[in-house]
């Protein structure tokens, strides 16, 4: 808008400065101007205004028009507000109609409510009439029917679960419960005193001498459908029995406990009271009971009664464990009554656990007992009891592992005549099966973290173990037995790190998204390797330092002044090196004898790596040879030295690079010497030069000081300079 105006003004001034001019004495023009503007304005009011007879046609015609417009709109407002009112009046009649017709349906559906309601007492009543009326009858069907149409799927107490009616729901589960122990009761009788006549509970018979008759097993089959039907309604999971905080064992069907109820009298009449099969130091009595009675009537259970089961509509269990799970759980009942007291008698404890733990592994791996079944082994670990057995456990295999080292010769090779390979000192052996003991123990335990806490105890043990090789090697056990020992304990771990059970274990500890997938051993076979390899470096240095101690005749031999060797005559190994060789020999043989082999071959590459470096620092660059020692010194190092290692290593020159370089450039022919050392030396070459030069002379290791150190070393060599 400022915009717009300004515009206006800038065009009324150049229309002013147009009219007026730059001249001043114009000014007398305004006047003249105002008179014509305000006639112009005049004017067009004349024009625009409709009762002036100058008014413009189009303006008038326009004008007209609109005012003629605005009637009709002011007409059509007034019926709108007409029609509006009429509306308005309707609208508050249908309100009223609405309202009495809302209260009349409030009264149907109240009716209709009721009407349902009765008619769900009715249709109970009927089945209750019915089910009473049919109960004694000849046909059994019938009754199971009308309950599973009271209870079951779709049924009456399903139609009613989701109404606010708590009466009528108390009213039909009580009516529900009512007719379950009236049918539980009669199919039961009937259902024993057929097990009574086939001779059940079977007792140490297998499945073949246990034979029932055909007729008699279609009966009991048809029976136990029956009462898999004739199930308490709700949530069965409410009907689970407590025995312990940490103890919920889950309910089972009524077929079973009926199979069950005979075996659960002789366990009560045994290892109950006051019988002396009920003894606290024996608990393997009723123990391997429970598991007889199980193997020899699993299968007759699960073969006969799993189809009525499935039948029935119960698809996620099995009968056959649930069978083995009821028994188990006499065995567990009975623990929780005596534990108390055991617990307070290690000795006692102690043979409970032994008990236990083979007892759960015969159940798991014969029966196929699921780990999420209540088991016996679940009483051992609740905490107040875990905490006791994991203090015995560790003070057994303390004692177990410091006693298997206290013997006689506790380094004594398990099997001395396989000498090639891997040598086993008996207590390491034995230590490694103190480890999978405990493992095959505690593999069992329910929860990862009691497993957790056994792996803890294992590495602890090997822990202490390796502290105990080395305080014997500090008391001056020999090495070699240290270091088989430490291998062996090394290699089985790093394959038991691979075995399932310990995978499972990391992922327990931590977590399956952990960054990498290693093994719970790793810190320990760490530090094993760490005192593996210090063992090592300590053994090398004190064979190397025994074969150095006697080289002394063969280092201040005649070297410079060694005449030139007779080509007719066989060379033959320097009389001052044999004592020298000789130990060397020993030592070999000795290590080959005493060490592992993969250890051995270590030993022999750092004893190698030890003597290439030592011949050169102390032997070759203080001495100085002439052509003939020169070639003696050749011969004692590439035929005899290289030989002894030769059965160790197929490329000796490669285990002593130093040796065989300087037995190369003291031997090379004088001209080619000084080539090299003028190359070596020229000021123009550079590092590739140089480098090419030594890799064409044979050199694998020596750089270029080294090699100008050792062509010095000839006496042959004309001075520089």
């Amino acid at each position: 808008m400022a915009d717009s105006k300004s515009s206006v003004d800038e065009r009324l001034i150049a229309r002013f400065n147009q009219e007026l001019g730059s001249d001043l004495k114009n000014s007398s023009k305004c006047g003249d101007l105002v008179k014509y503007y305000r006639s112009e304005l005049e004017d067009l009011r004349d024009k625009i205004t409709v009762t002036d007879a100058g008014c413009i046609p189009s303006v008038k015609g326009m004008i007209d028009t609109g005012r003629s417009k605005l009637a009709e709109l002011d007409e059509k407002e007034k019926r709108l507000d007409g029609c509006a009112e009429k509306l308005t009046d309707r609208i508050e009649t249908y309100h009223q109609l609405m309202g009495e017709v809302g209260e009349k349906m409030a009264q149907i559906r109240v009716l209709q409510t009721v009407r349902d309601y009765m008619a769900l007492i009715k249709d109970i009543e009927n089945i209750s009439q019915e089910l009473e009326a049919c109960i004694n009858g000849k046909d059994d069907s019938k009754p199971i029917a009308l309950y599973v149409a009271l209870t079951g799927p779709n049924s009456i107490l399903d139609r009613i679960s989701g109404i606010e009616a708590p009466h009528l729901k108390m009213y039909a589960r009580n009516t529900a419960f009512h007719w379950h122990d009236v049918l539980t009761a009669k199919y039961s009788t009937e259902f024993e005193a057929l097990l009574k006549t086939i001779k059940w509970p079977n007792m140490n018979q297998s499945l073949e001498q246990f034979n029932p008759s055909k007729e008699n097993i279609s009966k009991l089959v048809l029976l136990a459908e029956y009462l898999f039907l004739v199930k308490l309604p709700g949530d069965q999971d409410l009907l689970s029995v407590k025995l312990t905080p940490s103890i919920i064992c889950p309910h089972y069907t009524t077929p079973v406990e009926l199979f069950v109820k005979p075996f659960r009298l002789r366990f009560q009449f045994h290892f109950t009271g006051n019988k002396q099969t009920n003894r606290l130091d024996r608990p393997e009595w009723y123990l391997t009971q429970v598991l007889m009675w199980a193997k020899e009537n699993h299968i007759f259970v699960g073969q006969h009664f799993q189809s009525p089961a499935l039948r029935a509509g119960i698809v996620n269990s099995s009968v056959r464990l649930e069978f083995v799970r009821g028994l188990v759980q006499l065995a567990i009942e009975k623990l929780i009554v005596d534990i108390e007291q055991i617990i307070q008698d290690e000795a006692l404890f102690a043979h409970l656990i032994d008990e236990v733990l083979p007892f759960e592994q015969d159940l798991k791996t014969s029966l196929g007992y699921p780990n999420s079944y209540p088991s016996v082994v679940s009483v051992l670990v609740q905490p107040v009891f875990f905490v006791k057995w994991m203090a015995i456990e560790k003070k057994f295999t303390t004692d177990k592992m410091d006693a298997m080292l206290n013997t006689a010769d506790p380094f004594e090779l398990l099997d001395p005549a396989n000498l090639d390979e891997l040598k086993i000192p008996k207590c390491a052996d034995q230590f490694i099966r103190l480890l999978d003991a405990i493992k095959e123990r505690y593999c069992c335990l329910p929860q990862p973290s009691q497993q957790l806490q056994f792996l803890e105890l294992q590495l602890e043990l090997i822990d202490n173990f390796r502290c105990r090789l080395l305080q014997l090697y500090n008391d001056g056990v020999n090495p070699t037995k240290i270091l088989n020992a430490l291998n062996y304990l090394t290699s089985v771990l790093r394959e038991w790190g691979e075995n399932v059970h310990y995978l499972h274990l990391h992922a327990a500890l931590y977590g399956p998204d952990a960054d990498e997938i290693s093994s719970v051993f790793d810190q320990k076979i760490e530090e094993l390797n760490y005192c593996h390899q210090k063992l090592v470096e300590e053994l090398v240095t004190w064979i190397v330092h025994e074969i150095t101690a006697r080289s002394r005749p063969y280092r201040y031999d005649r070297w410079p002044s060694m005449n030139r060797h007779d080509a007719k005559e066989t060379l033959m190994v320097s009389a001052t090196a044999s004592e020298m060789f000789q130990a060397t020999i020993n030592h070999l043989h000795d290590m080959e004898q005493e060490l592992s082999t993969n250890v051995f071959m270590v030993v022999v590459r750092m004893i190698a790596t030890e003597l290439d470096q030592w011949m050169i620092s102390s032997m070759v660059a203080n001495t100085k040879f002439s052509t003939g020692g020169a070639e003696q010194f050749h011969f004692d190092m590439t035929r005899n030295l290289f030989g002894m290692f030769s059965q160790y290593a197929k490329k000796t020159n490669l285990l002593f690079k130093r040796i065989n370089d300087s037995c190369t450039l003291l031997t090379m022919p004088l001209g080619s010497a000084i080539l090299l050392r003028e190359t070596l030396l020229s000021p123009t070459g550079d590092e590739e030069s140089w480098t090419r030069a030594l890799q064409e002379v044979g050199l694998a290791i020596f750089d270029r000081k080294a090699t100008l150190d050792v062509l010095d070393r000839r006496n042959d060599m004309p001075r520089i300079g």
